[in-house]
This record gives structure tokens, sequence and C-alpha cells, in this order.
């Protein structure tokens, strides 16, 4: 090992011994032949004669011997790196209780870190998957007036506008998306559908597999619609038929021909996490239609190279002044200020990834915090291996190894150790990796691209390596090894005030950091808590619901839409076990985002922007009844929704802003024109619309068919069965309504039936998730700061065992010495706890959009953590005192 390290830090020596090796070899050549006769000149014509010239021989000499030692010093090298491996894997299995706790605590913190790490990386470090997608964003409208709030889509004009006049990019496009129903080959299914401009494809980059994507012809009012399939849905419907191009499906009714296939993972943006959508259909906007305030479309847009997304917002911006001047007819100046209307741009990777990013970097530090607790704990087991290999290290001194040579074989062994680990992580990993998929909620966007890659697998195994790496030079950290351990009488084992710090300092850094961690899970399970306690304004028990699309060239007035609703509700109202049938445009807790300028009957219409836009829906008789909505008057009956005289149901929140003094019912109340009114039949009691955390929101609801002298927005050709069953499994009756729906009418197809009990969890999806992930990275810092406690005292005790024994033997009681370990250890805790307590009142913090009526510093959560760690300090260390009560002095005292 000695000549391995010459050959590799002396290679200028080396090279001086090859030049004056050399030179004797050709010097004793010439003299050779001097003494055969020849003179010294003829001599060295002879040697250049025989060797082209002594400079070349001595170059070509010295190149084979450089190769030679190059050579044999990768051998050397080779030789020393497998003896020390060979060494440190029978180290290793001498150690099985070393390496099985070490291995599997490092690889339960670097798999947990992996696991989350991906999710990240899929997510958000990844680029969407398109060409130049550092340049995609997406275009909105931001509004904040006195009664609404937050971001809109662009409108046609507005869009138009931008299109002619902008200076920043290199194109620009919309879509929409809704569900539609569509039949082919006699069968009829409701499939996911994105209305897009010409001009998206341009946007995105994206390409066709098969025939062609939608061009501008297409895209033109009054032009024979055509469609495009995603190439996931080309293969699920039609199993990847090549003869696909040119054939007709119905959407709506209307017939359509299939021009083109998707090329694999192309398809329109993940926005909110909707899932890609199935068929692509020209837009056709008319780009000469009347301006209207509608903000309805999606926009993105490719900037040009060399533009920032800043000098395309006040780009956009400067267009945006000039609305109320070029389209005066949709856009007042009295509306933008009182909206305070504005364009908002925002890089498309974040529009796709929202919220989810915030909540996802969060549990990578949560995991983080238990990957360094659990490198603490192995920290501490090295350093206690160090300890007891010392008559080792200085047998291997006294034989002429340095701390250089002592270094590469505690890296050789904490690197292997680390590797096995990390070959554990990554199998882990693959495993935690399909849990958090499945558990996640669907607003964490691209979660089909979630695997365990190549990157996740190197990040993995760099993590691993560094790790080895840290640990295998600790021992260059430690006091110098004497060759006197190795002498008579000499116990050689006397531990550092110094070292004894360190391994205390580790037990106080993962408790603080357990502090930390357990109190984000508590704050968490106290938010959940709270949110459960949350009556959503409906009984969810036993009512399930299900999705309608009925094709618009059959269904496509109010009179035909509410007689197939009503015959549908008469039927599925026969059904064995059911109680009551319903249907709603908007479910509780799935959220609308439709809402109307809204007056009530007698006020001044409003001049300004000013006016109320207020949610509104439609609902079926039987709705409010079904979903176990509390309602004061009467809800509209089949007889009055026919006759065209039934009047709407209101929310309470509604009846006090417009009825605060007086009772609601028989006012009138408008949603569009303030000049006809729907009579006020019934007022609900509040339901959560959106979300359980949010308020409840103002909401009209509107009869499926508007009263004489009346106008709605067009009939529910979309709408959402709810259906009340005695059963204690709903959706058990799902396969009979399907059977009603076929005969009926056998192009209506059914989707997404879902219990509502799914809905309301799925509604606390985001804060179960991070909940659930705390609580595992929490309990798992719990056991590992135990384990690690448990470690150092246990080790102390060990190490103090001679003075335990003199102690006793001049009278120390047993309980005195207990209870001096145990000091020891919550000494230890409460030094952490204090810490962590600090740390945690600011780490929390970042939790506080996710919370819910609880405060991320929460006092009786931060006192609990501090109270349960102290107590578990002191079991932790309660079998290590028992033990040092036990030491027999004379037993000590002899040794």
């Amino acid at each position: 090992m000695r000549r391995a390290f010459r050959l590799l830090v002396a290679p200028d020596r080396i090279r001086d011994d090859i030049d004056a090796e050399l030179r004797f070899h050709i010097e004793g050549r010439i003299d050779d032949l001097m003494a055969r006769g020849l003179s010294r000149a003829e001599a060295e014509r002879e040697v250049n004669a025989r060797f082209g010239s002594i400079d070349a021989y001595r170059e070509e000499t010295r190149a084979i011997d450089e190769r030679t030692i190059h050579e044999e010093r990768r051998m050397e090298l080779l030789d020393t790196i497998g003896r020390e491996t060979r060494q440190a894997l029978r180290a290793l299995a001498r150690s099985r209780g070393f390496t099985f706790i070490a291995i599997l605590t490092l690889a339960l913190g670097i798999g947990a870190t992996t696991a989350v790490y991906t999710l990240l990386d899929r997510v958000v470090l990844n680029p969407l998957p398109y060409p130049h997608a550092e340049r995609l964003v997406q275009i909105g409208s931001l509004v904040s007036g006195k009664t609404v709030a937050g971001e809109w889509g662009v409108s046609e004009a507005g869009y138009f506008y931008y299109l002619e006049h902008n200076r920043s990019f290199d194109a620009l496009g919309v879509f929409t998306r809704n569900e539609m129903s569509m039949v082919a080959d006699g069968e009829a299914e409701r499939v996911r559908m994105a209305r897009v401009s010409a001009s998206v494809p341009r946007v995105l980059g994206v390409h066709a597999e098969l025939g062609r994507l939608i061009n501008a012809d297409d895209d033109r009012p009054g032009v024979a619609p055509v469609v495009v399939l995603s190439h996931a849905y080309w293969i699920s419907r039609f199993g990847g038929d090549p003869a696909i191009v040119g054939r007709p499906v119905t959407i709506e009714g209307f017939p359509m021909e299939v021009v083109g296939v998707l090329a694999p993972d192309e398809n329109v943006p993940l926005v909110s996490a909707a899932p890609a959508p199935d068929l692509w259909l020209p837009l056709g906007l008319d780009p000469a239609a009347r301006p209207i305030n509608s903000h309805y479309l999606t926009a993105i847009g490719l900037l040009k190279n060399g533009v920032s997304i800043d000098a395309a917002s006040a780009d956009l911006a400067r267009l945006t002044a000039r609305f109320p001047e070029v389209l005066a007819a949709a856009y007042s100046p009295a509306f933008m200020r009182d909206y305070h209307f504005a364009v908002k741009l925002t890089q498309l990777r974040e529009a796709v990834v929202g919220e989810s990013a915030r909540t996802l970097w969060m549990l990578l530090g949560a995991v983080a915090l238990v990957f360094i607790i659990a490198s603490a704990n192995v920290a501490n087991l090295f350093l206690v291996r160090i300890e007891t290999k010392r008559r080792e290290m200085a047998v291997r001194t006294a034989l002429g190894a340095d701390r250089v040579h002592l270094a590469w074989h505690y890296l050789t062994e904490s690197t292997l150790l680390a590797l096995v680990a990390g070959t554990l992580a990554v199998a882990l990993a693959w495993g935690a990796i399909h849990v958090l998929v499945a558990i996640a909620p669907t607003s964490i966007p691209r979660l089909a691209e979630i695997n365990l890659g190549g990157s996740s697998v190197a990040f993995a195994f760099v993590v691993s390596i560094g790790t080895g790496v840290v640990f295998g030079l600790l021992p260059l950290g430690s006091r110098a090894v004497s060759v006197s351990t190795l002498h008579d009488g000499s116990r050689g084992t006397a531990v550092s005030r110094g070292r004894r710090a360190i391994r205390g300092a580790l037990v106080v850094a993962q408790v603080a950091l357990a502090v930390v961690l357990l109190a984000a899970g508590g704050v968490m399970l106290r938010s959940f808590e709270r949110l459960r306690a949350v009556h959503p304004g409906f009984d969810a028990n036993g009512v399930i619901a299900l999705d309608l699309s009925l094709p618009h060239a059959r269904y496509g007035d109010y009179r035909s839409t509410s007689e197939l609703y009503r015959q549908l509700q008469v039927q599925l109202s026969s059904l064995p076990g059911v109680e009551s049938v319903g249907a709603t445009t908007s479910l509780p807790l799935e959220g609308s985002g439709h809402c109307a300028t809204t007056f009530a009957e007698g006020d001044a219409v409003p001049t300004s922007g000013a006016a109320q836009c207020i949610r509104y829906v439609y609902v079926t008789p039987g709705y409010f009844e079904t979903m176990g909505i509390a309602l004061r008057g009467a809800a509209p009956d089949w007889s009055a929704v026919s006759g065209e005289h039934a009047g709407a149901v209101i929310s309470g929140s509604v009846a006090k802003r417009f009825w605060p003094d007086r009772s609601a019912l028989d006012g009138g109340i408008s949603g569009g024109d303030g000049e006809t009114f729907f009579r006020v039949a019934g007022v609900t009691g509040d339901v959560r619309i959106d979300d359980l955390r949010e308020p409840s929101p103002e909401v009209v609801y509107y009869p499926i068919v508007p009263a004489k002298g009346t106008a709605l927005w067009g009939p529910a050709d979309a709408i959402t069965m709810v259906v009340r069953v005695k059963s204690s499994d709903p959706l058990a009756i799902v396969p009979a309504v399907r059977r009603t729906l076929v005969e009926i009418d056998p192009t209506i197809p059914i989707a997404n039936p879902r219990a509502m009990s799914e809905v309301v969890a799925k509604s606390m999806a985001r804060l179960s998730f991070t909940m659930v992930l705390l609580g595992v990275a929490g309990a798992m810092a719990l056991v590992l700061s135990a384990v690690g406690l448990y470690g150092v005292i246990s080790y102390i005790v060990g190490e103090r065992r001679g003075e335990i024994g003199v102690r006793m033997a001049l009278g120390a009681r047993a309980s005195e010495v207990g209870g001096m370990v145990m000091l020891q250890s919550v000494r230890l805790a409460v030094i952490g706890v204090a810490i962590g307590l600090v740390c945690a009142a600011a780490a929390t913090r970042v939790l506080r959009s996710l919370l819910f009526e609880v405060s991320p510093t929460d006092p009786l959560t931060l006192v609990a953590v501090a109270v349960f760690l102290v107590l578990l300090a002191a079991l932790a260390s309660y079998a290590p005192a028992r033990r040092a009560a036990r030491v027999d002095p004379i037993e000590v005292l002899r040794a």
C-alpha cells in the first residue's frame, strides 16, 4: 500500500530514476564498443546506427518504462482497493448488529427522501413536455372589484385584439375544456374534450402521428366540424387502428370526421391538474362578432426569442388599457375602474403546478429532516465504533499506517455500507412512490408522469455516497491514536470530553428536528379535525352522483332536456332501495365558475361595474330533498317547471344581502338584465360549494326551464344526477341506473359515478395528504430520536461503569444512580426541545396556507409535543438507568 501511494504522489522522482538508469545503460553500451577498439565517436555513431539516436532511444525507453509504471500503479491501486474492500466486508460482517441498524436507518431516510424528491422532480422541476417550454406563458385577467376578486380567462374580443397588436409573441392560442357525449361504433361514452384555436398546435409545438392537426380552414364559424384524437385515447378506444383517419364519429349528436391522431404525450396543458383531453375540436371563433364581456377562454402564448415575461406583461397591459376605446361595447371605463381589470401573465409551468409546488417542497423539507435525524443516529453509531476499534487502529499505527491510511480504511467501510443502504433505499422508494401516487390528491398535476427513473436512482446513490464519505472522514476529526494503547495495563478506551459533547450534540439536534416535524404534524392534525367538524350544508350519507352529457343535436332546448330529466327521475325513483332523485349543474364541493350579475326587484340597477356577480346553478325538482339541504319555503315541483312558472331558490347569504330586514320569500330576483324576475320560492341553508375551508358563497338555484317572461343561459345539457339510496353500499345501484338510462336513450353516457362521502373526503384530500406524510415523517423522527437517545445513554452508562461502581462502593443508592442517568437523558431532551420549539415556531409558518382555523404556532400543540418528547426521553433512558442501578461495585473494582 505504501508503494501504491508513492506511485500516486511521486511521479517526478520516478522519472528522474528512469533518466539515471537510461544514461547508465547507454554509457555502458558505449564503453563495451570502446573496449572492442572503437573510438568514442565511432562508438556513439554505432549506438546511433543501432538505435536511431540516443535521444530517440531515451524517449522510447522512457515511454515503455512509464507505461509499465502506470500499469504497476493501477494494479497496486486496484489491489489496495480490493484488499481494503474485502477487509471492510469482513469487518461489517463481524459487526452484524451495527451493520443491520446502520443500513436500515440510512435506507429509511434515503428512501423517504428519494420518493418525495421524485414527486417534486416530475411535478415541479421537470419542464413541460413541449418544445420551447420555457417560453410558454398563460394569459389571464385579474379582477378585484367590490364584489368579486380572482383571476378570469380572456374574452374572445380581447384575444383577437392581443393577437393582432402584440409585439411579444410568436403565437397566441386559446382553448376551452369540457366533457361531452360521443358515439363511435354504436357505443356511447362521455369524453374529455378541448376546443382549440388553430394556433394552439403552433404555440405548443405538437405534431400529429397520423393524419393532420386542426388548421385555419377548420377554425372558422359554420365549417363542418372535424376532430383530432389524443394518442392515449386512440390506443384505448380504437386499439391503435391506423385506419382511424377519415372515420366518422358522433359528438353531441353531430357527425364529425376524424382527421388526425396526436403524437404520444402531446396534449393541451394540464391546467389545474385536469386530465389530458381525449379529443381536440376547432373552436370556430368569429373575429367579427360583437365584443362580449365574457372571459371563458384559457389563453396561452409562445414568447419571441429574447422577450421576457415582464416585457410581454407590459406589452399586453398597454393593449388592455385601450379596451374601453377599441372594445367599448364590452369594456366601459366604469367596469375597468370598479373591477381594477388588468392582464396577468404566468409561466405555463407555474400555472400547471399551482399550489402543489409549495406542498411538495414542504414535504421534501420534512423528509430531509428525517434523513438528517437518521444520519445523526448512524454518525453516533460510527463514533461509538471508532472508540471500540481504537486498539485495532493502534495496531495499524504501530505497523506504519498513518492517518490517511486509517481514513482510507474507514472510508471504504462507510462507503460500502452506504451503497448497500442506497440500494435498499431505491427499493423502498419504488414502493413508497406507488403509495404516494395512490393517496395523492388529484389536484397535484402530472401524476401520470411520476415513476422511479434514472434521475431518482442517481439522486439516491449520490446522497448515499455523500453520506458514506462524510462518515468515512469522521476518524480524521478524532484525536491521534497512541501506540501506548497497546501497552500492558493500558485500557486506551477513555473518551475525551469533546467526543462525548459531539454525541450529545447529535442527540440534541435529533430531538430538536423531531420537535419541528411533530409540531408540523400536530397542527395539521388539529386543522384536519376542525375541517371534519365543518358541516357542508348537505347530508352525504347514502347519496351517489353520476354525470350525464346530452347530445346537443337531440336535446337543444329546455323542453326536451326537462322531459328527459323528469322521465329519468320517475324511473330511477321506482328502483328498489331508491329514496329520492334530483339533478344539478354544479355539485357541492366540486365548485362552479359561473356567476351572473344579479339584481333584486325594486332595487335600482347599477350603472357601473358595482353590480353583484352571484353564482347560479340549475336544479331539478327533488334535488334539495335528495341532498338533504335545509330549505325554508318550497322548491318548485315538476308541474311548476313544466308549466313554465317555477320560481328560484336562493341561499341564506343572498337573502341577507337583498332582504336583510324582511322575508325574501316571494321577492323577485334577476340574473342578468334586471328587468325580468324569478319569484323566490325558497331559501336554503348555506352550502359549501368550492371547498370545506372556503365560506359558503352566495348562490341562486334556478329551475331548468325558465318561467314565462324570464331568461336563462341555455338548456342544461350537461348535468349531474344525485340519487339517495337506503343501501350501505350506495354505488351498488349504479348498474341499475345505467340499464335504466339505456332503456330511455342509449346515446347518453353515464360517467364518473361516485359517492358523495367520497366527494367530501376529496375536498379534504390535500390537507389529509400533507397531514399523513408529515405524520409519517414525525413518527419516523420520533422513533429515530428515541433510539438515538437510548443508544447514547446506554453507551455513557457502559463508559462510566467504573465511576458508577466507585460511587456505589462509597454509599450511593441504586435509586440515586438511576436518577443520575435519567437526568442526563432528560437534560439532553430538554435542550433539544427548547431549540426545537424555537425552530418550530418559524418553520410551521410555511403551513399557514394549508391550515384551517388553527394557528401555525398553536400553543396546545407545541406544549403537547414538548411534554411528550421529554417523557419519551425519560422512557428511553429507563433501561440504561436500570442497568446502571444494578452495577455490582465489587465486580467493577476487580476489573
